[in-house]
């Protein structure tokens, strides 16, 4: 099974914005050169109270695959680049399967829990609930704790859901950029 890489990274303010010429070009040279590495599609999105915050979301075969990415001359210079405007928040491996993660979502609301996953949830890491789709991950080198919940809205996870009965949370919402 695939599994979801998700980075969080964030924006050296005062001299970078999303518009700003240097980090399209660096973000469009992340997306060809990682995705044609990798075989999958990056996704980005940033969130939508925190505009420098830019979230990347793409699979890889397996870790062990993302390593020799993150090893490669290729990634080296793309890391050069970046360190004069970009800070590397976090990133986890998720057991969520990528294949199954909701491609040309233009948002998403993302829930990091400190909890673990409901019952009713551990039959499957995806599911549709009332014409929307969840999905939720564990970091499968368990570096990161908790259980990170993806929804393509809010609605998905009310009622139980994370964020109810877990007051260590966090609730993002994440607005798709493009990089072209």
């Amino acid at each position: 099974m695939p599994v979801t890489e998700f980075a969080s990274l964030s924006l050296i303010p005062p001299n970078s914005t999303l518009s700003d010429p240097h980090v399209i070009d660096f973000f469009s040279k992340v997306s060809s050169w990682q995705s044609s590495s990798s075989g999958y599609p990056l996704n980005f999105f940033t969130n939508s109270a925190e505009p420098a915050e830019i979230y990347l979301i793409t699979g890889w075969d397996d870790v062990r695959a993302h390593e020799r990415w993150i090893a490669s001359s290729r990634n080296q210079e793309l890391l050069q680049i970046a360190e004069a405007f970009l800070n590397i928040i976090g990133m986890v491996h998720l057991d969520l399967n990528f294949n199954e993660f909701l491609a040309g979502a233009e948002s998403l609301v993302h829930v990091r829990s400190a909890k673990g996953v409901s019952e009713e949830a551990k039959s499957k890491s995806v599911t549709s609930i009332q014409c929307g789709w969840t999905g939720h991950g564990r970091d499968v080198q368990e570096i990161s704790t908790g259980v990170y919940y993806f929804a393509d809205s809010d609605t998905h996870l009310e009622d139980g859901g994370p964020g109810k009965e877990d007051t260590a949370h966090a609730r993002t919402h994440l607005k798709r950029v493009k990089f072209t």
